[in-house]
């Protein structure tokens, strides 16, 4: 079986996909961008928090970040080219809650994606929405 779930519109240039069928919850971020397909943003920051407390925060090791084409943020797995800042200790994160409202985003100098997904209550139920915008100039 194995579907994912994929937070997707057909239009946008921007945005966090979640496949809440892997283990641990992976988090993409993917950059399509027009009228410059063949450039991404960085990204310099990822975090995901609940209703009322962060949950895990990750910094880029470098300066400029990293691309946002396919960047995937497997849940409490610290990608290469990042480092943990939250929790602190490189500790794991709280583990995700059925049912529970998270907030997750992922941002750089010139973009912010966001999202808010919560994980489903059954293998049938699943609730989640794409909120993206590019940054303020």
């Amino acid at each position: 079986m194995g579907a994912s779930l994929f937070v997707a519109g057909c239009q946008r240039p921007q945005g966090i996909d979640v496949d809440l069928t892997a283990s641990p919850p992976r988090f993409v971020v993917d950059h399509h961008g027009w009228p410059r397909p063949f450039w991404a943003p960085r990204v310099r920051e990822f975090a995901i928090a609940s209703e009322d407390a962060p949950l895990w925060q990750l910094e880029s090791v470098g300066e400029r970040g990293e691309a946002a084409r396919e960047l995937i943020f497997a849940y409490g797995d610290v990608p290469t080219g990042f480092r943990q800042i939250f929790p602190e200790g490189n500790e794991k994160p709280a583990l995700l809650k059925r049912g529970r409202t998270y907030f997750v985003a992922a941002g750089g100098k010139k973009t912010l994606y966001r999202m808010v997904f919560s994980l489903p209550l059954d293998a049938l139920e699943i609730h989640a929405q794409v909120a993206t915008r590019p940054a303020e100039p």
